[in-house]
């Protein structure tokens, strides 16, 4: 599986083959065949199961820190379902996107509403995802206890019928990376009509401020590694394209479970309890507790550090947002077994900068546009306007 991921140039390094194909449909075809009928339980204990999935999913669903927590816990049990180590991290960069938010440039920057705004939708999407994935992964842990597929049960948690096919085969033993990949297809698709065609996104999208985030370069996917110069990562860029998203899921998977860059980022993510804050990283540059105000702008960093031993104000989430899960959520019902689907299913290695370099161009960058208004302001000001 790792020989896999030694690939240097731009390429789709797996997909999809034709017996798998083949397989997949006719599972598709099954399921949609018998869900069309009606299905009810008739086992005390899988009764017992759901209740028990959707009490757990509700417990964990609380905020980005304990769903963040739930993907590592679940990857630590089932190292063979890889998805849930990629989400623990793409989820950390969630959180700290969250925290930016509250952070020391953006609230001088965007409108306070936009700001709540902006919360609410990667909270949103962070916890639509969670809804959507985590009972799929309890129902996957209780099949190898019993020793016997549960994935009809995918129903009663109105996950899709292009999962339920992905996870019998799965089950059965498909150890390719059909699975992860159809997981990041699934999950993009999931949060497609239920948050990025809504309207409230799209005026968001629309926003000056929704515009100036995204060209300041703030959505980078940073998997950290100590020392924090080799970290590695990817720069989100298209939000609102499925495609898009799509592909930079299967890049960071690529990514993360490439032989030398795993362990170190796998020994991270077990050794640094996830707050939101980016000082979990790197606590030189970023600190959890506001500095003392100053009365006059002052630029703080230098060439990736900061000036004199200065940090970013970077809190921990719990401290500056309140829990706000917007659940429980409409299926999605994206797929169809017509839906040109199968060309996705594949995983695909793109070239990228090195992302620290562009982590701290966009540091800099940010911090300029903030000292420039700082400046505009004074000089308003002192000039009585």
């Amino acid at each position: 599986m790792h020989s896999l991921f030694m690939i240097k140039k731009q390429k789709v390094i797996w997909k999809i083959d034709t017996n798998q194909e083949q397989q997949l449909k006719r599972k598709w075809n099954k399921i949609s065949l018998k869900r069309s009928e009606g299905f009810s339980i008739t086992f005390q204990k899988d009764r017992e199961l759901i209740d028990r999935i959707k009490r757990e999913t509700l417990l964990h669903n609380k905020n980005n820190i304990t769903r963040t927590a739930a993907y590592l816990a679940y990857y630590k049990s089932h190292p063979e379902v890889h998805w849930s180590f990629l989400a623990h991290m793409v989820s950390r960069n969630a959180g700290y996107f969250m925290t930016d938010l509250k952070g020391e440039f953006l609230p001088e920057l965007i409108e306070p509403s936009v700001i709540q705004e902006l919360y609410f939708t990667l909270e949103k999407g962070n916890s639509m995802i969670f809804h959507d994935a985590y009972p799929q992964l309890l129902l996957y842990e209780e099949s190898k206890r019993r020793k016997c597929s549960l994935f009809h049960l995918c129903k009663f948690f109105n996950v899709s019928t292009f999962m339920e096919g992905v996870w019998e085969m799965f089950f059965d033993g498909d150890r390719t990376p059909l699975l992860p990949s159809a997981q990041i297809i699934n999950e993009q698709n999931h949060i497609e009509k239920n948050l990025i065609r809504t309207e409230q996104f799209q005026k968001l999208q629309h926003q000056l401020s929704f515009k100036l985030q995204e060209w300041l370069h703030l959505s980078q996917i940073l998997f950290p590694v100590l020392p924090i110069n080799k970290s590695i990562g990817k720069t989100m860029q298209g939000f609102e394209s499925a495609k898009k998203r799509i592909v930079l899921g299967q890049n960071l998977y690529v990514m993360l479970f490439q032989r030398n860059n795993f362990r170190p980022v796998y020994h991270f993510a077990c050794n640094n309890r996830h707050t939101g804050s980016r000082s979990d990283y790197d606590s030189e540059v970023f600190g959890a507790s506001k500095s003392q105000t100053c009365h006059s702008p002052k630029e703080k960093l230098s060439f990736f550090k900061t000036k004199k031993s200065q940090k970013l104000y970077s809190p921990n989430l719990e401290e500056v947002w309140d829990n706000t899960y917007h659940g429980p959520f409409h299926s999605s019902d994206w797929f169809s077994i017509s839906k040109n689907i199968i060309s996705q299913i594949r995983l695909v290695s793109k070239p990228s900068p090195q992302i620290r370099v562009a982590y701290w161009a966009g540091l800099h960058q940010i911090e300029t546009v903030y000292l420039l208004k700082q400046y505009f302001r004074l000089i308003k000001k002192n000039r009585g306007l």
